[in-house]
C-alpha cells in the first residue's frame, strides 16, 4: 500500500489517478468540539468511494475515516492524529481484497498553499501504523518518492484547513455514477 499520507486520506490519487483541486463551498462552517479549550483544533472526517471501473480501474472500492489537527496559539505547539480503514475490491485475477486500517500520529504540522487550495495541511513529521492481513507494521511517513517526510520536506495532505463542506464536484472538478467523494472539517479556536 502507498503509505503517502494525503493520497490514503483523500484517496483519490490511489484509487483513481485523478487530479483535483479543492474550492471552498459557501455553507456556514461546523465547529469542532472537545479536547483542551486552550488549543486551536480542526476535525476532519472524510469518504472516498469509488465503484466505476473506467475512472479507477481495478482498484474499486473507499476510504473512510477521521483526522484531527491540533495547535497551541501560545507556543505553537502542534498535533496530529488519523484514524483511517480502506477496503478495496479486486477485479477477477487482480491483487488482493479486503480491509486495511492504519492510525497516523504526526506531531508536526504546518499550513501552506498545497492541493487543496490557499490553506492546506501538510505533516512535517510523523508514523503511519498499518493493520490489516498480517502483523501490525508502523513506518515513518514518506512522501512518493521514499524521502522522509520533515520541517523542509513536507507531506501534502489533501486536506483543506478551511472549516466546510467539500464534496465530489469540489474535490474532483466533476461527477460521475459509482464515484463519490467527502471531507467535511470543522475548527474549534481556542479560548
Amino acid at each position: 500500500m502507498n503509505n503517502r499520507l494525503g493520497r490514503a486520506l483523500v484517496a483519490v490519487a490511489i484509487s483513481a489517478g485523478v487530479a483535483f483541486a479543492v474550492f471552498a463551498v459557501g455553507n456556514a462552517p461546523a465547529s469542532a468540539y472537545g479536547h483542551n479549550g486552550t488549543l486551536e483544533m480542526w476535525q476532519v472526517g472524510m469518504s472516498f468511494n469509488c465503484d466505476n471501473r473506467t475512472l479507477c480501474g481495478d482498484e474499486l472500492g473507499g476510504f473512510w475515516g477521521w483526522a484531527q489537527f491540533t495547535r497551541d496559539p501560545a507556543t505553537g505547539e502542534t498535533d496530529a492524529d488519523a484514524q483511517l480503514t480502506g477496503c478495496f475490491h479486486s477485479a477477477p485475477g487482480v491483487g488482493a481484497a479486503g480491509a486495511q486500517h492504519f492510525a497516523v500520529d504526526a506531531p508536526g504540522w504546518i499550513i501552506q498553499p498545497g492541493s487543496a487550495g490557499p490553506q492546506t495541511f501538510f505533516l512535517t513529521t510523523g508514523e503511519m501504523t498499518f493493520t490489516g492481513h498480517g502483523q501490525p507494521v508502523t513506518v515513518p511517513l514518506t512522501q512518493d518518492d521514499g524521502s522522509l517526510v520533515t520541517p523542509t520536506n513536507p507531506l501534502d495532505t489533501g486536506i483543506p484547513a478551511m472549516p466546510g463542506h467539500y464534496s465530489t464536484t469540489e474535490l474532483l472538478g466533476f461527477s460521475a455514477p459509482g464515484i463519490s467523494a467527502n471531507i467535511q472539517v470543522a475548527f474549534k479556536p481556542a479560548r
